[in-house]
């Protein structure tokens, strides 16, 4: 299938060499449906060299669509418009174009586009409703993209030096235009230019303070661009760099070491590297195996673990003991720690009981052990709601070597479980790879002498 030809435009200059997107519909600014056309889009762009610097969405209006083309194309190379081009009153998309591209001129009629719909319904054995007639017109100084996978066509235009191009909502009908129309088309754009993005990930360590970390590597007028994100408890860097291929790769990993050097030790992985992998890997390498006991977490520490491709390589297997009866039962906690006067099950002895206890039964060199109060309710003054013990199961010769740390964590019901499971696991990190400070993690407080009933 041939590439649509588009009308010769002068190569941009470096600082131009930026895309943009816009989404259009009514059931985007309503909230009724996910964008996500705009983030794969982002993602094309970036394989092609191109940095999109704004996504925007508009409801389905002639005028809205009309001077947002105008606005955005006044500072890009490339805009991409998703959505509109359907058959019904609603679909405006090809009318704003028009305004924007070629004011005061009617839609023509597109031969090819014509001939396409035609087909199509015949393939179908269907008469052609009266309303996909619209589908076959376009801005004078448009051309039409074939669309193999539904009735609407793209379009691509030029205004001044921006290529514009729109595409149909659909992901199914947008994708493959894209790859096989649009990306070709912008070839000469990134001709030897490559951009190259990296994450490194953190957790325990708060936004502000790894931003403080980062320092300089974050000022905006630099080549190499570092921003930050936080994410699901999850701190990310993010490194992008424009240039040659092997140049921006080399820059790209040289600035990823340097944060990854600056985020000490709480930097765990690149890209989409989960602690839950980084976690088993470390253990395979070691030979070295480990089981869970949960209490709050309802055993969502276990399934991370399981999520992982290969977890019986290191995994046991855990306990999730909700009740009291359980703990005791299970790991051997005894009954007078629930007893009135005792530190109770939410308690640094019980996080250690439950660690050792899972250590003994499964045979495991290390275990973890969380215990907690993850709410909505259940909350005192001395242990309010997000109160949670992390016991750390380890190696230590006859004797089984126990760290417990408190936490006290933000955020509803489902936070503080997550925020639990994720944080177990870094500090079971934390010890497979040497690090002997004590290091402070966030939500983290002391544990204070447990009062009878506290």
């Amino acid at each position: 299938m041939p590439v649509v030809p588009l009308l010769h435009i002068p190569h941009p200059p470096q600082s131009l060499m930026n895309a943009a997107i816009l989404s259009i519909g009514d059931e985007l600014t309503l909230g009724q449906c996910v964008d996500t056309n705009a983030s794969w889009l982002a993602a094309e762009f970036a394989a092609t060299g191109l940095i999109t610097i704004e996504h925007r969405t508009v409801a389905d209006d002639r005028e809205a669509i009309a001077r947002a083309v105008r606005e955005l194309a006044s500072g890009v190379s490339v805009l991409v418009l998703t959505g509109g081009l359907g058959p019904t009153e609603d679909d405006l998309t090809r009318f704003g174009l028009a305004d924007a591209l070629d004011p005061g001129s009617e839609l023509v009629v597109d031969p090819e586009a014509v001939a396409q719909l035609a087909r199509w319904f015949d393939k179908r054995s269907q008469p052609m409703p009266r309303s996909n007639d619209v589908q076959t017109r376009r801005p004078p100084s448009t051309r039409m993209i074939p669309n193999p996978h539904g009735t609407a066509p793209g379009l691509a235009g030029q205004l001044d030096q921006c290529r514009i191009f729109a595409l149909p909502g659909p992901p199914r009908e947008m994708m493959p235009m894209f790859r096989n129309h649009v990306r070709p088309a912008l070839a000469d754009l990134g001709k030897g230019v490559t951009l190259i993005t990296e994450k490194i990930n953190s957790f325990g360590v708060g936004e502000s303070l790894a931003a403080e970390r980062l320092g300089e590597l974050l000022a905006r007028d630099r080549e190499t661009m570092v921003g930050i994100t936080a994410g699901g408890s999850i701190v990310t860097a993010r490194v992008r760099f424009r240039g040659a291929g092997d140049q921006a790769r080399d820059e790209v990993q040289r600035v990823a070491r340097r944060i990854e050097d600056l985020w000490k030790p709480y930097a765990f992985g690149r890209g989409e590297e989960t602690l839950s992998e980084v976690i088993g890997t470390l253990l395979r390498d070691r030979g070295k195996t480990f089981a869970t006991a949960e209490s709050c977490t309802g055993g969502w520490l276990g399934k991370l673990i399981v999520d992982v491709p290969g977890a019986s390589d290191y995994y046991r297997g855990g306990w999730v003991t909700y009740t009291n009866e359980m703990k005791s039962a299970c790991l051997g906690l005894s009954s007078e720690l629930f007893d009135e006067g005792g530190p109770g099950a939410v308690s640094e002895m019980a996080a250690r009981t439950m660690a050792e206890g899972a250590i003994r039964q499964s045979g495991a060199a290390y275990s973890l052990a969380i215990t907690g109060i993850a709410g909505p309710d259940g909350g005192t003054s001395n242990k309010p709601v997000g109160t949670v013990y992390i016991g750390l199961g380890r190696p230590g010769g006859e004797q089984i070597n126990t760290v417990v740390r408190r936490f006290e964590f933000s955020g509803d019901r489902l936070a503080v479980r997550h925020r639990s499971a994720l944080t177990a696991l870094q500090m079971l990190r934390f010890e497979l790879l040497g690090v002997t400070e004590r290091v402070s993690m966030l939500w983290e407080t002391p544990i204070m002498t447990e009062t009878p009933g506290s």
